[in-house]
């Protein structure tokens, strides 16, 4: 068989990452994409982990012929094999667990593709996506039933996730960079330095440890290398949790932090002028990064408690910065429907699919109109 380079340029990497050899995968949804003629196809891999192990899954030609852990040390995993050589197939490789920040031993990485067929070129993506989030963007709780309430990466997946699916339905790239129960201006339990703004510049920030600052985690992102036709920003929910939980106090000066809100649970003056202008300064941020791009604050999937807050900031911001291409879209709410809940109390498949394609209306009306 053939050994390939994930760096060939025959194959196609998904998610932020640092262009090496071997390849690290850092994100959800971050993997790497061939097509083939062979009977067969390997993908050699390397992994390690403390706490939490690291799960793949693979697609032949669009559909799902495995998903499971990968196991410590370096290890071929069979694609497939004994099929009809001169037949071209596409293989893709992704990331289903989400980056793992107290974990600072775990890691995966592509070594190699192996077939004994020949590599062809992919087909160009029409458009480029980024999605920036929390558990929703992670994929949790689409593996696993109702009754399973474990936090754990087997609950984490790609398959019907609602970013991934949208990016199917526009036949994008995408690249997601999400953390469960992080937020906008602080995470479910009130830790402002849980925020995936604080980490945006940087290729997967969230992690830490000499390990992953080998890998290049750490490093500026360079966003001129991968320019998005879309930024998606799904934030806020967790921002909304916290107001039910109690201060957090910061170890390394004693402070304590809180979104407080009133009697009627309504921000106070200062709580909401703290998360609006963190919404604002998240989409400026966003903007000179991106400066092409349209930008939809997607929000409202597991409560909408910060909606008009949410909606007020993206217009201020719109206001100032004279930004029109820049909005607002309030998701449909999984909270009452039992049958749209899968593990660990969040939304599953169905519910995911669901709002992709109301996701993916709204974004190709914009992309459409403006010719992109």
């Amino acid at each position: 068989m053939q050994r390939y380079s994930p760096l060939d340029e025959r194959v196609h990497i998904y998610g932020r990452c640092v262009a090496r050899e071997p390849l690290p995968l850092f994100w959800t949804g971050s993997g790497v994409e061939v097509i083939t003629d062979g009977t067969e196809l390997w993908f050699e891999l390397e992994s390690d982990y403390d706490e939490w192990e690291e799960w793949i899954r693979i697609e032949l030609d669009g559909v799902c012929a495995q998903r499971r852990m990968v196991d410590k040390g370096r290890s071929r995993i069979c694609a497939f094999r004994g099929l009809t050589a001169g037949v071209k197939r596409r293989v893709r490789l992704l990331k289903e667990a989400q980056p793992r920040q107290s974990d600072q031993s775990r890691r995966l990485l592509v070594c190699g593709i192996l077939t004994d067929g020949v590599l062809s070129p992919l087909p160009v993506h029409k458009f480029r996506l980024e999605f920036v989030g929390d558990s929703l963007t992670s994929g949790e709780g689409l593996w696993g039933p109702s009754q399973m309430h474990e936090f754990a990466p087997i609950i984490f997946g790609t398959e019907g996730n609602y970013a991934v699916e949208t990016a199917r339905l526009l036949n994008a790239d995408f690249r997601l960079m999400s953390q469960s129960g992080w937020g906008v201006y602080c995470s479910w339990d009130n830790i402002v330095y849980h925020t995936m703004p604080r980490y945006y510049h940087q290729v997967c920030g969230v992690l830490t440890g000499e390990k992953n600052e080998s890998l290049g985690a750490f490093q500026e992102y360079d966003f001129a290398s991968w320019e998005p036709d879309a930024v998606v920003i799904n934030l806020g929910s967790n921002d909304g949790f916290s107001l039910r939980e109690p201060a957090w106090i910061d170890p390394a000066d004693g402070k304590a932090w809180k979104l407080e809100c009133d009697a009627q649970g309504r921000l106070t003056q200062n709580a909401k002028k703290d998360f609006e202008d963190a919404v604002v300064k998240f989409l400026a941020e966003v903007r000179g990064c991106n400066k092409n791009a349209y930008i939809l604050w997607a929000y409202g999937m597991v409560g909408q408690v910060m909606a008009d807050y949410l909606e007020e900031a993206v217009r201020d911001y719109k206001r100032q910065s004279k930004d029109a291409r820049t909005d607002f879209f309030l998701m449909p709410d999984v909270n009452g429907r039992p049958e749209w809940i899968g593990s660990n109390n969040h939304p599953n498949g169905i519910f995911h699919c669901a709002m992709a394609r109301l996701l993916a209306e709204r974004l190709k009306k914009e992309l459409m109109e403006k010719g992109r």
